[in-house]
């Protein structure tokens, strides 16, 4: 059996031997299929070409293993960022805050003392009350007098 085998694995190599590969026509022809570099492209850096053409385009070029690579040298516009805005609103505790966020998870909620909120905190809570004074401590409150101590006269 394991002749058997061995003569036809034998055949089937030797069926499959290579004839005489026959050139491609594009390689007969002699003409690359790609871009070429123009002869007044500029060197920028190893591998990397600026060509001006006559209409004021740039073209840059670039060597890679694949051939040569042409695209059109614009100058790079920087997106403007944009945070992702998440809506937290907050709730006054007296003296404490609680936060609350929408996630993809369900609802977040926090509670922070005010005296221990972060800057992102405070942030968030001058952005959701901008009347809001800038200190999150608590003004004094007025203490109330004793009865027998009011420097104001009785009225009569």
């Amino acid at each position: 059996m394991k002749i058997v085998t061995l003569a036809l694995i034998a055949a089937g190599l030797l069926l499959a031997q290579d004839k005489k590969a026959e050139p491609r026509a594009d390689a007969a022809k002699g003409a690359p299929s790609g871009p070429t570099l123009p002869s007044g492209a500029k060197q920028v850096e190893p591998g990397l070409y600026r060509y001006t053409d006559a209409q004021g385009k740039t073209w840059m070029y670039r060597n890679t293993p694949f051939g040569l690579a042409k695209w059109e040298d614009k100058p790079v516009t920087a997106a403007p960022v944009v945070e992702p805005v998440v809506p937290v609103s907050t709730t006054d505790l007296g003296d404490s805050i609680q936060f609350e966020r929408q996630t993809p998870f369900g609802q977040q909620k926090w509670t922070k003392k005010k005296t221990d909120l972060t800057e992102e905190e405070k942030a968030l809570l001058k952005k959701e009350d901008p009347k809001r004074p800038a200190s999150t401590t608590k003004p004094d409150q007025a203490k109330p007098q004793p009865p027998g101590k009011n420097l104001e006269k009785p009225s009569e």
